[in-house]
């Protein structure tokens, strides 16, 4: 377990991705659900659940007919520009979730904790704090968050407990009265939010082989457990607060924790401690797309020593940063979303098994 192989278990697997899925979700997706489709939103969670579910086993089958790691796979069987292109394609999908990503972190730091602070500063502060973190590693990184595991969701769920007693029953009515075509359209949202499952292509490279079968488990598994925490989440803020003022809310988990009282509590801003999670959870998605967003621009473009190395690593960093002050001068995820819907989605779908197809026949010999 505590071996310098670069390689991580199966159960630090499922920490990662959990992880990586929650961070997002719970905070930017329920007033948009609440928006769209009301308490029918808990329909678009299980929705969108579901979606990612097939779309995991998409990628499932095509990591059972590759002998490697999707990256290696792309770089042996095709040609040399196509892949370079496709490389050059996930460095910027990387950039702009890392972004948005960062964007949300900060947001949040500044509002909830350092609200005296520039968030360009805060936001500085957080991707350096990530590139170090990114330096160490996928081993060391999972070793952080099995720790952090249970201490942070422990925390949560007793927090939610508490968040319980205050729901009212009215607020959870009616059921089944959005259209179907605003639960579709929140369904693909809290899809979005699980795209993170497009790395479990190139997890096997870290989790050693014979293991791709418990691996995609364990990557399931995560994803349904996130889907539990924000459906229980998304449940415990309408019943505090009504679908009609949830919409309106920026951040309203925040709200939540901030809105618990703890009698005869020594902690007078448990919500600060609360912050915690958000805060953990969404520097793990800036954190792995930091990471991937280096290692596919390193590969593009051939980097082979260390200098050229740490110059590519900075390169992200400083895409990554001005990407998130974008976000954060434009104020809305509108332009994310339209992103996601109309070229990253098509493109991470249509990928894995583009390149499986043209690298068996590029193997054929049939390709020239």
């Amino acid at each position: 377990m505590f071996s310098e192989n670069d390689q991580i278990s199966i159960r630090q697997v499922f920490r990662l991705f959990a992880f990586d899925f929650i961070g997002g979700s719970t905070l930017v997706l329920p007033a948009v659900l609440s928006g769209l489709a009301g308490v029918d939103g808990l329909w678009s969670i299980l929705l969108g659940g579901g979606i990612a579910s097939l779309y995991l086993f998409y990628l499932g089958l095509v990591l059972r007919r590759i002998d490697t790691d999707f990256l290696t796979f792309l770089q042996q069987r095709l040609p040399v520009w196509p892949a370079k292109g496709i490389l050059v394609f996930l460095t910027i999908h990387c950039v702009l979730v890392a972004g948005y990503a960062a964007y949300i972190f900060a947001d949040v730091m500044k509002l909830g904790l350092v609200t005296g602070e520039k968030y360009s500063l805060i936001l500085a502060l957080i991707l350096l704090a990530a590139a170090y973190a990114v330096c160490g590693g996928v081993e060391s990184r999972a070793r952080v968050y099995e720790v952090l595991f249970w201490l942070l969701f422990i925390s949560l769920f007793l927090m939610l407990l508490l968040a319980a007693r205050d729901m009212e029953a009215v607020n959870l009515t009616p059921f089944f009265a959005a259209p179907a075509s605003s639960v579709g359209k929140g369904g693909c949202l809290v899809f979005f939010c699980m795209t993170p499952l497009f790395l479990t292509l190139f997890f096997p490279a870290y989790v050693g082989k014979g293991k791709r079968g418990k691996m995609v488990l364990a990557v399931f598994a995560a994803l349904w457990f996130a889907v539990g925490v924000l459906a229980v989440f998304y449940v415990i803020l309408i019943g505090n607060f009504g679908a009609s003022s949830l919409a309106f809310m920026g951040y309203p988990a925040v709200t939540l924790m901030s809105s618990i009282e703890l009698r005869g509590s020594f902690l007078k801003r448990f919500d600060a401690f609360m912050i915690g999670i958000w805060f953990f959870t969404l520097f793990a998605l800036v954190n792995v797309f930091l990471f991937y967003g280096k290692l596919f621009l390193q590969k593009a473009f051939s980097c082979q020593t260390r200098g050229k190395k740490a110059a590519a690593f900075v390169t992200i960093l400083i895409l990554v940063y001005v990407t998130a002050m974008l976000f954060q001068m434009v104020g809305s995820a509108a332009v994310f979303t339209d992103y996601m819907r109309y070229f990253a989605i098509p493109f991470l779908v249509i990928l894995p098994a583009a390149v499986f197809v043209r690298g068996k026949r590029t193997d054929s010999g049939s390709y020239l």
